[in-house]
């Protein structure tokens, strides 16, 4: 049963490492988020109080451990909790699929991994999805494993990104 061995390694990850495998189960879909938090509401087994953690973190629609880090990043440093791999489109269909999205802020953070910059094919594409963003008035923050090495600085680039929008009524963190 895959939700009695994410609860097994509760006792045995961090957070982190915790986290990704369930986003990983929800991905390949050996679980879902609903088969988790009943799994772990009805147990407490040792490893129980990493997992009640850890389970409210778990997402649905995450495409790689990067993404998972990433989002993870924001939100322990309390910001919150972007969308997954949401589309963004237009009046004229669709523009993309994103990583990470703030909707109501019309914020996109995207994880770069190198394929996006050895790909011809694939850096073109994020070119023109670029292009199109920006044209429907999107901020797009592109974040690399490199950037990721300094999170602080991720964290102050989105959250630099939210504050403007208190000023057009929303409420950021």
């Amino acid at each position: 049963v895959p939700e009695h061995c994410w609860m097994v390694a509760a006792g045995h990850l961090d957070l982190l490492e915790l986290v990704t495998a369930g986003d990983w189960l929800l991905r390949l879909r050996r679980s879902t988020l609903a088969k988790l938090e009943a799994y772990v509401r009805g147990n407490s087994s040792w490893g129980c109080r990493s997992a009640r953690a850890a389970v409210e973190l778990v997402r649905e629609r995450v495409d790689s451990p990067r993404e998972t880090g990433l989002r993870l990043c924001l939100v322990l440093a309390g910001l919150p909790t972007p969308e997954c791999n949401v589309v963004i489109g237009d009046d004229s269909g669709p523009i993309g699929r994103v990583d990470l999205v703030y909707v109501a802020f019309k914020i996109i953070i995207e994880y770069e991994g190198d394929q996006h910059r050895t790909d011809r094919g694939q850096w073109n594409r994020d070119i023109d999805r670029q292009e199109d963003f920006a044209r429907d008035r999107w901020t797009l923050i592109r974040v690399t494993s490199r950037r990721l090495r300094w999170p602080r600085q991720v964290v102050r680039s989105v959250f630099d990104a939210l504050r403007p929008q208190a000023t057009k009524g929303r409420n950021p963190p």
